[in-house]
């Protein structure tokens, strides 16, 4: 999936002012004053930020010789395989619920990235293995780049988990 979707999926699932926040959402009267909306956000984008950042502003400085996916690899994908792993972010999740329970529910969005690409990406170099480095098992998942359909669903279905909160919530607030 793109950095945006994983970004407002994260947000939408894992702040207070999303599903996380249940009937009453957050206390903050506008989406960008609640900070967990922010910090899901960051964890929505994390695992792709920490494995692809440095690749990809290295790929772009010397100048591109073929496309940035297909010169993806070495190191960098076996980083890229740690933390799209459950195991790396229930740990990090574990680690925030002992140290930080704040930000605890912000980051199960580093569980969601993973588990939403572990459904968009097939078998192959991008494939999501969901226990490494325990196990290399992955689902075959539909690649969003060969189903051009998968993306525009994706995003269709953001404003409808909205509406349907909006919808929950100001009905909740009428009983």
């Amino acid at each position: 999936m793109d950095l945006i979707a994983h970004a407002l999926y994260g947000a939408t699932v894992c702040s207070k002012k999303g599903l996380a926040g249940k009937r009453d959402g957050s206390s903050a009267r506008h989406w960008y004053l609640d900070k967990t909306v922010w910090w899901a956000i960051l964890f929505g984008l994390l695992p792709d930020m920490l494995s692809m950042w440095i690749p990809f502003a290295v790929y772009t400085i010397t100048g591109p010789q073929e496309h940035f996916f297909r010169y993806f690899g070495g190191p960098w994908l076996t980083v890229y395989r740690v933390v799209h792993s459950l195991v790396c972010a229930a740990a990090v999740s574990g680690i925030l619920y002992k140290v930080r329970r704040p930000l605890f529910v912000p980051s199960l969005a580093w569980m969601l990235h993973v588990l939403m690409d572990a459904i968009s990406h097939g078998v192959g170099k991008y494939q999501t293995l969901l226990f490494y480095p325990f196990s290399t098992w992955g689902i075959d998942g539909i690649p969003w780049w060969r189903s051009p359909w998968l993306l525009p669903m994706s995003w269709l279905l953001l404003p409808v988990i909205w509406m349907a909160l909006w919808w929950w919530r100001r009905r909740w607030r009428k009983t």
